[in-house]
């Protein structure tokens, strides 16, 4: 009688949850496009979710650094000289292979921001006061092709 309890109870439990909107984020709906730069094992990142509730595309940027701090702004330098920032951005910091520190830094790009950048070109970018050349390591690769390699795949 309490297996047959314990079992009813787990069931209506899960029907409950599986019916809220608290979703957790299944890798399985996730797309990572990665092109690497020259620049201390540094790589962009366009990232896409896709799921029945949730649809973002996030732009990461990847370095590895000597020093770690608590850094919350992102600054993308274009190819026409325009700087934008993203203050309170999330940078987080990890203990990367190499024995230095990871920093990899998110943007969550609305609809004008993906189509702004995927028409430009990125010159550097600044996690915190980290800045890192964007020197693409394959001959041919760009930022636009990155869009565009997401976007066909």
């Amino acid at each position: 009688m309490k297996i047959k309890l314990s079992i009813l109870i787990l069931f209506i439990v899960s029907i409950s949850y599986s019916q809220s909107q608290i979703e957790r984020r299944d890798p399985v709906n996730q797309n990572d496009y990665t092109f690497l730069l020259m620049h201390d094992n540094s790589s962009i990142t366009i990232s896409k979710y896709k799921s029945s509730t949730i649809s973002e595309i996030s732009l990461l940027l990847q370095t590895d650094t000597e020093i770690c701090r608590d850094y919350n702004q992102i600054t993308l330098t274009l190819s026409s000289g325009e700087k934008i920032n993203f203050e309170n951005a999330k940078i987080y910091c990890s203990t990367s292979e190499t024995n230095k520190h990871k920093l990899i830094g998110t943007i969550i790009l609305n609809k004008n921001l993906y189509n702004k950048l995927s028409q430009t070109e990125i010159k550097s970018f600044e996690l915190g006061d980290v800045k890192i050349p964007v020197e693409f390591k394959e001959t041919g690769e760009n930022l636009r092709g990155l869009f565009k390699f997401s976007e066909e795949y």
